[in-house]
């Protein structure tokens, strides 16, 4: 499927391709459906949805995080590349960036949407310091200034 400019759609080796395997031309096989996971469920049932209407913020905010979930990464980026040219200016989108981008161990591209975070108004340090997602940047130089950044700045929710 193509959203805007962004496509979310898996490549063909890709391990969360064809969700929907079990697809014949009158519907579904009652096997495959059977097989089929409620994460799988969920994720077919919003990207339908997207076909009719691919600005649709909170499906597209579920699939992100249904495909986080389900461990395609590949596709949760591109869900939050599409919500963040719908909301660029919502800090919580841009960390959402900043975790699918590290997570692929983009780390430039982390930091980038982490600093946009914080400066559209991102204060939570201790849930920051400790986000898995971010575990390819804790030992990075620019990680830690920005930590040190949100603990000196006034407004920052600490309890580190």
């Amino acid at each position: 499927m193509i959203y805007g400019k962004i496509a979310i759609m898996p490549s063909e080796n890709d391990k969360c391709a064809n969700l929907a395997a079990g697809e014949l031309e009158g519907g579904y096989r009652l096997g495959a459906l059977r097989k089929r996971s409620q994460l799988d469920f969920e994720i077919e049932f919003f990207e339908r949805i997207l076909s009719r209407d691919p600005n649709y913020l909170e499906v597209l905010i579920n699939l992100g995080d249904l495909f986080t979930q389900k461990g395609c990464h590949r596709r949760a980026l591109q869900v939050d590349l599409r919500l963040a040219q719908l909301k660029p200016k919502s800090d919580t989108v841009m960390y959402n960036l900043a975790c699918s981008h590290a997570v692929l161990n983009q780390k430039s591209e982390a930091l980038e949407a982490l600093r946009r975070a914080i400066s559209l108004g991102y204060c939570d340090l201790e849930f920051l310091a400790n986000d898995s997602d971010l575990a390819s940047l804790h030992s990075h130089p620019e990680f830690q200034r920005i930590l040190k950044y949100l603990a000196e700045r006034p407004g920052t929710q600490h309890v580190l």
